[in-house]
């Protein structure tokens, strides 16, 4: 039996969206925090169609068929900037966004406030063989300069609790938690938390 139904949905259908629960971060952190300076010998370029080809071909399993046309939907987006990194050698090694206003987390479907001192990071990717150079703390550091030369203050970005990896990128420029969303992909809900207020992970 599944229970009395809660908000149309079945207790059993809450519990099973519980146990697949998903748990994300807002976090915000200074343009001029503590992070490594930019690699002047590296390169944060506004992506085109021709170079999205050239990373679909060179990166086949990086960049899929889905993935990439998202990217090259996302041009038409004024804004949103969809940026490429490039190492030394001019090698595009992946990928990253900003955004300068209010805008949505479409995975999740949670409406993500921008305030004019911020810019929001989002989808930020290194290719498989790329990493480990520190190209992400790159990315990281150039988009803060180029908030800077817009005149603002402030960096804004979610994270999944599972991601070790990101979370650890972006505490290196000194980002602090402040939401967090707990996820019930089961029965399409997010509930937004302050940070003080414990959730249980997953």
């Amino acid at each position: 039996m599944g229970g009395m139904p809660i908000l149309g949905k079945s207790l059993a259908t809450w519990r099973t969206a519980w146990r697949q629960r998903e748990v994300m971060d807002t976090y915000i952190f200074p343009v001029d925090g503590p992070g490594p300076a930019a690699d002047p010998a590296r390169s944060l370029v506004d992506a085109t169609a021709t170079l999205l080809e050239r990373m679909r071909r060179d990166y086949p399993e990086d960049l899929t068929q889905r993935k990439y046309a998202l990217l090259v939907k996302r041009l038409k987006h004024p804004a949103d900037r969809t940026l490429v990194i490039l190492d030394e050698a001019g090698e595009p090694c992946g990928y990253c966004h900003l955004t300068y206003g209010d805008t949505e987390n479409a995975r999740i479907g949670l409406r993500v406030p921008v305030s004019a001192q911020q810019g929001y990071f989002w989808d930020d990717h290194v290719f498989v063989t790329h990493r480990r150079r520190g190209l992400h703390a790159y990315s990281i550091a150039r988009r803060l300069e180029l908030l800077a030369a817009d005149g603002r203050t402030e960096g804004l970005t979610m994270i999944s609790r599972g991601n070790t990896a990101s979370r650890a990128s972006y505490a290196a420029f000194g980002a602090g938690r402040t939401r967090q969303h707990l996820v019930l992909r089961k029965v399409r809900r997010t509930i937004s938390l302050p940070a003080w207020i414990w959730m249980p992970p997953a």
